[in-house]
């Protein structure tokens, strides 16, 4: 597969409003992918479909891997091309697995985004990602949310997926 600076860079580009706590919210995705996300998944179900009514069709990508196994399933071009929404959530919810070693994975991603960084991003400031990481550190690696500026530029709106339910669910599409 390929490694994750790879995915890394391609968000870097689709995404030029990233700052760093939209780096490591990519990490956390990559590494623990959608599993804090569906403990209620009645909630997760009525949430989706809320989202995806508000969302307006998009030209974004249907998907973008984020690692070879993730991808964030865009919920703008879904409805662009009419796909069901029931799939996508199928999807969804048959991506919510634990990880096996989802810390570990973190540490690896988070030092990979940052030699990425210094290698890519002009403006990348090393004492300041080290400060935003030692913060996020003393919060336990919880889950974060997109920064106001990634919000107000990208509004993203997504689902985590398994690439490998994605393609189950495309069967019954195609």
């Amino acid at each position: 597969g390929m490694s994750f600076e790879v995915y890394f860079k391609e968000q870097l580009k689709m995404h030029p409003s990233m700052e760093y706590r939209d780096v490591i919210k990519l990490c956390y995705q990559a590494a623990f992918g959608a599993e804090h996300l569906l403990s209620d998944k009645e909630r997760a179900l009525s949430l989706f479909f809320a989202e995806l009514e508000n969302t307006p069709p998009t030209d974004e990508p249907i998907f973008e891997r984020i690692s070879d196994e993730l991808c964030r399933v865009n919920l703008g071009a879904w409805k662009r091309e009419g796909f069901a929404p029931e799939v996508l959530f199928e999807a969804f919810a048959s991506s919510a697995v634990p990880s096996k070693n989802g810390g570990e994975e973190l540490c690896r991603y988070l030092h990979a985004a940052e030699g990425v960084m210094k290698d890519f991003v002009q403006s990348f400031d090393a004492a300041q990602w080290h400060n935003v990481l030692e913060k996020y550190k003393a919060e336990g690696f919880a889950p974060v949310h997109h920064s106001e500026r990634y919000r107000e530029n990208e509004r993203p709106s997504y689902r985590l997926v398994l690439y490998e339910c994605l393609q189950q669910g495309f069967k019954e599409i195609l």
